[in-house]
């Protein structure tokens, strides 16, 4: 098992973004690093698998975050800034974070950043959804399967743009003006224009998880964060794969990202640059 880097040992260039999986079943039940606003919300769920695992994202987070800045996980404080987005208390750096089911994405990085995951699964009304809601090349690329299936497709689009959407701080609001182009190049459009400078990497990061990251530079590095040891208390020895003490990016762990190296394009890591 690989110990965390303590606080404010984990560096991050400036032209990188970190990418980490969290596995969020297993981790202890109490609340201890969130704050009075988290512990609340953790409890407003009517399943308690939801809630712990709300909890559990959150604990993540701030350990993963103070491993950046330093201090200590609990007292980390957040904010939002002026378009929405949630942010570090009295510093720059910037994270985003998307849970589906048992598991979680975070990115960061020094420049605006957002991620999405979603479980691939079928659902009665997508078509209809993306009708309603996509750009009309956009439903018609879904329903033509540009990513395999109707379905597979219709989530492709869907965790790219809600990521650009979550990167910029428009948001779900503006997602009718938001269209992601496959072919011939793949394009983030905002109502017609093409966005310049916004890389979108797609990926699967678990068998049915289908997750996008949207950022103004490449993911550089891959990691996962398991469930600590709890008998050694949250935040100290959680479990984590891609990176050693030093902090030093390390190469992927394959069962986290099935792709060859990150950062790079893969069978199942695509990073798509939108056309100038």
């Amino acid at each position: 098992m690989v110990l965390v880097p303590d606080p404010g040992t984990i560096t991050i260039g400036t032209g990188e973004v970190h990418a980490w999986l969290l596995e969020l079943d297993g981790w202890p039940s109490g609340r201890e690093l969130l704050d009075s606003a988290e512990r609340d919300r953790s409890a407003s769920y009517l399943r308690p698998q939801d809630g712990a695992r709300y909890a559990a994202s959150r604990d993540a987070v701030r350990v993963i975050l103070a491993g950046y800045i330093g201090g200590e996980p609990g007292h980390l404080r957040f904010a939002a800034d002026r378009h929405g987005r949630p942010q570090l208390a009295g510093h720059g750096l910037q994270f985003s974070l998307s849970r589906s089911r048992g598991v979680a994405l975070m990115a960061v990085s020094a420049h605006p950043v957002g991620c999405d995951l979603e479980f691939v699964r079928h659902r009665s009304g997508l078509a209809d959804l993306a009708g309603a809601r996509f750009a009309a090349a956009e439903a018609a690329c879904i329903a033509g399967g540009c990513a395999g299936t109707p379905t597979r497709s219709f989530y492709r689009h869907w965790v790219a743009k809600e990521a650009y959407l979550k990167a910029t701080g428009r948001g779900l609001a503006a997602l009718r003006d938001t269209e992601f182009a496959c072919d011939p190049a793949p394009a983030i459009r905002f109502r017609g224009t093409p966005e310049p400078g916004w890389l979108v990497t797609l990926t699967d990061v678990s068998p049915g998880m289908l997750a996008a990251i949207a950022a103004t530079h490449p993911v550089t590095a891959w990691r996962r964060l398991a469930a600590p040891d709890q008998s050694a208390g949250v935040g100290r020895r959680a479990r984590h794969r891609g990176q050693d003490r030093s902090g030093r990016i390390a190469e992927p762990d394959p069962g986290a990202v099935r792709a060859g190296r990150a950062g790079r394009d893969g069978d199942l890591v695509t990073v798509l640059q939108p056309r100038s």
